[in-house]
């Protein structure tokens, strides 16, 4: 009876294990997911959500939640720690961040692989290796290849990051970041870009990473992958899950992080112009950049277009948001109703404006009535704010207000206080991105004659570097400069812009040219106030001037022969005046006494002295002279009288 208990109790105990093992498979069940590409060539992701927790997990991102997607290494090591896994990690990063420091690159990449194992969702150690990759390990390799090869290990890692943390807008734009600044701004940009043109194994890990590199907005001139347009799909992917899954922005402010898109497309159109295209793709391109940043300048569109940058909403530190278009709307605004106030308050803004400048020292008044830029540094240093000082507020003036509009004019204060911050707010983030440069450069880069001025250059410097027809080239610098100079007095902005120091390179190859061509560089140049903007731009402008004002010195007349003689004569007593005192006036010499036949001089050194300079070195000192003689004589007195 026992023995019969005991065999029920096990077959019951083993048939309900079995049950629950379905309710427990189907909760548990993994989530299959592959990517593959239709007839149409639209990438599609073919699979099944998985069980109730794969779902969980992949609705709130808390892990591994796809077959496929689950490292058996990862959980291994995670066992194997015994629930020291924090330890074991911060041993790893001591060791990586010395790996570092000595340039044990292949160590080091080791390490961080070890680490991302055991905590996969640690965003920090996939910025960290990227980084390193692409940045710090590339650039200690000689052979541009190489260097391409390390910078593509940096992405390709932090696609790997992404696949572990899915929808993490921080990940997903510092893939777009990598791709598009790292390839497209590096010194070897020009190899970088036409190699990645080329990497179809590269475009392939795009396309497993449901970025599909070979659609059209992917597509640059020559129908290979651009990376800026690349970038501009990975900046979509983040800004979609910036608004899609609710996970917060991370390492950037809103400002700048959906900036990514606009500018990818910006340096795009930019890019297409450095390759020497200038035709209908750079056009289309310009405008794409122009719709994405600003919204192009149709207003007819709705103003709520996600895509563009300008309208989009962009919190700010002030707690509200604003969008960088609305500047002059709002503008506007407030001098519409700057002006209603006014017209409730006639008068008011003046008289009380007069009386806070009669308030000022009366030499701070007489600095208001000179012109600002006639001010020199002290003056304009004594003169502070009073400007802002004598300005009425709009609460001022409402209150001034008396009978039934003084409740509107209060009102028209209020709203002018309000639109006054908003505005000031917008141009401080406006300048944050340089907001209006890239409008106004969208706007003329986009038009014809731009394209046509910018190629002339670019073919200008091209027949130059070959050593092809200086006329013609001459004359192709000097109708692009004419070019830009119209389009700088349109958009006076674009010249002080590092962008512009590509132009001023030009100038410098023109100069040379006219150099060459044993021609001044013109004084009057059309583009001298861009060059002013730049410190290489005034070094060509000190330079041109010190040649030109020593060819005016080596131009100056001649002196005519009789001036010469009129200055000669001038000169003569200066002249006189450094002769000996016996050789200024001849006439006042005394005349020489000859000596007698038989006399002798008085002194041999006399003669000497009476000599011209020259002559004395060629004769012998007096002293040895009259050894000489006495010498002479008492040999002639030891002689025998018979020879004498």
């Amino acid at each position: 009876m026992n023995k019969n208990q005991s065999l029920t109790r096990k077959v019951v105990y083993i048939t309900a294990i079995a049950l629950l093992m379905i309710p427990l498979s189907r909760l548990s069940e993994p989530a299959t997911l592959t990517r593959t590409k239709d007839e149409s060539g639209q990438v599609r992701e073919v699979g099944t959500p998985g069980g109730t927790l794969a779902r969980m997990r992949a609705e709130h991102g808390l892990a591994q939640a796809q077959l496929g997607e689950i490292d058996p290494a990862s959980a291994t090591m995670k066992l194997a720690t015994l629930g020291m896994r924090p330890v074991a990690v911060s041993v790893l990063w001591q060791y990586a961040n010395h790996y570092k420091k000595v340039k044990d690159w292949d160590k080091l990449e080791a390490t961080v692989e070890q680490i991302i194992r055991l905590q996969p969702n640690d965003l920090e150690v996939w910025d960290f290796q990227a980084h390193n990759l692409s940045y710090n390990v590339s650039v200690e390799f000689d052979d541009y290849r190489y260097r391409y090869q390390w910078v593509k290990n940096g992405i390709a890692f932090l696609i790997q990051g992404t696949e572990y943390n899915r929808d993490e807008p921080g990940l997903l734009n510092q893939v777009g970041w990598f791709t598009g600044q790292k390839i497209g701004r590096s010194d070897e940009a020009k190899q970088f870009r036409r190699l990645f043109r080329d990497d179809k194994e590269f475009h392939k890990l795009f396309l497993d990473a449901g970025v599909d590199v070979d659609q059209y907005a992917a597509k640059g001139y020559d129908g290979k992958p651009d990376n800026w347009l690349v970038a501009k799909l990975w900046y979509d992917r983040a800004m979609d899950a910036a608004l899609n899954s609710g996970r917060p922005i991370r390492g950037k402010t809103p400002l700048l992080f959906y900036s990514g898109a606009p500018m990818s497309l910006i340096n795009g159109a930019a890019a297409i112009e450095k390759d020497g295209h200038f035709g209908d793709r750079a056009k289309v391109a310009w405008e794409s950049a122009s719709e994405m940043w600003y919204g192009g300048d149709d207003k007819s569109g709705p103003k709520e277009v996600k895509q563009v940058y300008g309208n989009r909403l962009i919190p700010t530190s002030a707690g509200f948001d604003i969008r960088l278009n609305d500047l002059e709307e709002v503008e506007q605004r407030m001098k519409t109703a700057a002006a209603e106030l006014d017209k409730l308050a006639p008068g008011v803004r003046e008289k009380l404006s007069a009386e806070k400048k009669a308030a000022l020292p009366e030499d701070v008044r007489a600095l208001l009535d000179k012109p600002i830029e006639t001010l020199t540094s002290e003056q304009y240093q004594k003169l502070g704010s009073a400007p802002q000082q004598i300005i009425p507020r709009n609460e001022e003036v409402a209150s001034q207000v008396t009978g039934p509009g003084r409740v509107r004019a209060l009102q028209l204060a209020d709203q002018l206080e309000a639109e006054a911050k908003l505005a000031q707010y917008i141009k401080i983030y406006r300048g944050i991105v340089n907001f209006e440069y890239w409008r106004d450069r969208c706007r003329a880069e986009s038009k014809p004659r731009m394209l046509a001025a910018r190629a002339k250059v670019f073919e200008a410097d091209r027949k130059l570097e070959l050593g092809q027809g200086f006329s013609d080239v001459q004359k192709l610098y000097e109708d692009s400069f004419q070019a830009f100079a119209e389009i700088y007095a349109d958009f006076p902005d674009l010249m002080a812009n590092p962008e512009a120091e590509e132009l001023v390179e030009s100038v410098e190859r023109y100069r040379d040219l006219l150099s060459q061509l044993d021609k001044p560089f013109p004084a009057d140049f059309v583009l001298n106030e861009m060059l002013d903007k730049h410190q290489r731009g005034r070094k060509i402008r000190d330079l041109a001037k010190l040649v030109s004002d020593a060819a005016t010195d080596s131009n100056l007349p001649k002196k005519s022969d009789d001036k010469k003689e009129e200055e000669s004569k001038k000169e003569e007593p200066k002249k006189e005046e450094s002769k000996p005192a016996d050789e200024k006036k001849p006439e006042e010499k005394k005349p020489e006494e000859k000596p007698a036949a038989d006399e002798k001089p008085k002194d041999d050194a006399q003669k000497v002295e009476n000599k011209p300079a020259e002559k004395q070195a060629d004769e012998k000192p007096v002293e040895k002279k009259a050894e000489e003689k006495k010498a002479e004589e008492k040999k002639a007195e030891e002689q025998p009288a018979e020879k004498k």
